[in-house]
């Protein structure tokens, strides 16, 4: 019995040949025979260009990453500022110098979160170092054909949608003291949350391991913030995280001054509140 083409078969011939001819701008059938040709030509250029890039990175997938780093650093022209940063990343071991099979295996977001927990430097200088892997990252994953995947920073994740931009956010940061720091965080990082929430958080609702608080529901953060708020707590196992004097939970006015003293200095609307850091775009 000969076989009949289905309707769906005829129809997504029709539109293909329609496509083709589309492309050409003609309905030569000499044109469409030579465009058959480019294609089966193109298809083998193709699959000849993935075994290249399939051998090119068997070539380089041992090699360590100070290979990479030395190679960027001269075909970027990188400015002095981003080599000393660079320098300084790798000898406090917060850029592994493993192999690109090594480095590309880790979680792309665990460098950043290293960089940001490395309290032996200043905010201002962690956020620089952070800003500068990750455009290294980026440069090395198109440099391999994604073999490397790009760097991902969670908290600028979050920035894209805050109306506060991540640039103010880390400069009223770096004037705040490490109690004020803690709740910025937590409202800026940490979806909708109301002032009181946050105050009333005790160290009983904060799982470290997981990196969640419940709140007034379960709320994951960044390892930084769970390691700020061990060095806030120190030896205390239970209670409210952020207590006064007496060990009695703080005022909210306690923190409102330390955050309008900050605005104060940066010259920000004087209307400025931690409200602020929970509203999006």
């Amino acid at each position: 019995m000969a076989y009949k083409e289905s309707d769906t078969r005829i129809k997504e011939r029709q539109a293909y040949s329609k496509l083709i001819e589309t492309c050409l701008c003609s309905d030569s059938d000499e044109k469409i025979a030579q465009l058959g040709c480019l294609q089966l030509d193109t298809s083998y250029v193709l699959k000849d260009f993935r075994k290249q890039v399939d051998a090119f990175i068997g070539e380089i997938y041992k090699l360590p990453l100070a290979v990479f780093i030395a190679v960027w650093a001269g075909l970027n022209q990188a400015k002095a500022e981003e080599l000393n940063m660079m320098s300084d990343l790798i000898v406090e071991k917060l850029l592994p110098l493993s192999s690109l099979e090594k480095l590309s295996q880790l979680d792309p977001s665990s460098i950043p979160d290293d960089i940001r927990c490395f309290d032996k430097w200043t905010l201002m200088k962690r956020e620089e170092g952070v800003l500068l892997y990750t455009s290294f990252m980026s440069w090395l994953s198109k440099e391999t054909f994604n073999y490397v995947p790009i760097a991902k920073d969670g908290d600028r994740i979050v920035a894209q949608y805050r109306q506060v931009p991540f640039e103010t956010y880390v400069k009223i940061l770096s004037r705040l003291d490490l109690r004020e720091q803690i709740l910025a965080k937590m409202f800026y990082l940490g979806g909708s949350r109301a002032l009181e929430e946050v105050l009333s958080v005790k160290i009983e609702d904060i799982d470290f391991y997981k990196k969640r608080m419940h709140l007034l529901e379960d709320v994951s953060y960044p390892r930084h913030l769970f390691e700020d708020i061990k060095k806030h707590i120190q030896d205390r196992k239970k209670g409210y995280v952020f207590i006064g004097k007496e060990g009695e939970i703080i005022s909210h006015t306690t923190s409102f001054r330390a955050l309008k003293k900050v605005v104060s200095e940066l010259h920000l609307d004087p209307e400025f509140t931690f409200k602020e850091f929970t509203k999006n775009i």
